[in-house]
């Protein structure tokens, strides 16, 4: 009977003794489990963060590239308003010397010339449409290489300028996709990205950019200066 209950006794303690290493085994794999969902997370966390962190930087890297094509653009604007003045004040002072004073009209160069002067400060296409309205009445200054060249100089600035603001519109599509769809939306608002408008107006591209407003009223300033 004794060694009944022994044997037992011993089958009970193999027993609860099997059910705990099987329990241990267990809380392990859940442990592991769960270090691996955390680490998965934490890893799915960082390369949203880093994606969207990437596509940020290119938006914004696309808008200085916009501003610099502009830049460029009106920069030329200065040096082709002084060229086509030098033209004119030469053909006014041409024009003086042949034809009396009180039979000019707003048509002679000497009024050509203020008109081109007064644009400092417009807005780009305005003071080129005032330029080539100019350079329809001087059919040398039309042909002039120096004319020409910084036309074709404009005109690709120009074609430059388009090809920016496509690209930045692209990139700020693609950014703002992976911000709108699912999970990019939580992670970020989670992280605090900010939003970027797409380039939809012309008016922004047309105004001078400050410094160079400032360059132009020099050059302008130098201009009436000699007058």
């Amino acid at each position: 009977m004794a060694n009944s209950e022994q044997t037992s006794a011993a089958e009970l303690r193999d027993f609860l003794s099997g059910q705990v290493q099987r329990l241990t085994l267990l809380k392990r794999i859940l442990v592991g489990l769960v270090i691996l969902v955390c680490l998965a997370l934490v890893g799915h966390m960082i390369y949203y963060f880093n994606m969207l962190t990437s596509m940020h930087y290119d938006v914004v890297t696309a808008e200085s590239q916009v501003d610099s094509a502009i830049q460029y653009r009106v920069n030329l604007v200065p040096i082709l308003v002084k060229s086509v003045t030098r033209f004119v004040d030469h053909e006014d002072y041409v024009f003086i010397k042949t034809v009396d004073a009180r039979e000019r009209s707003m048509n002679t160069p000497d009024a050509l010339s203020k008109q081109l002067k007064a644009s400092a400060g417009k807005p780009v296409q305005e003071v080129l449409d005032k330029i080539l309205a100019i350079a329809e009445q001087y059919p040398a200054l039309t042909t002039s290489g120096t004319f020409q060249l910084m036309m074709t100089q404009v005109t690709t600035a120009e074609a430059q300028v388009l090809t920016q603001r496509i690209d930045y519109n692209n990139k700020v599509n693609l950014y703002t996709t992976a911000m709108s769809v699912f999970p990019g939306n939580v992670y970020s608002k989670l992280f605090n990205f900010c939003n970027f408008k797409y380039f939809v107006g012309t008016k922004k591209s047309e105004w001078p950019l400050p410094a160079i407003q400032a360059e132009r009223e020099t050059i302008m300033d130098g201009v009436d200066g000699k007058r």
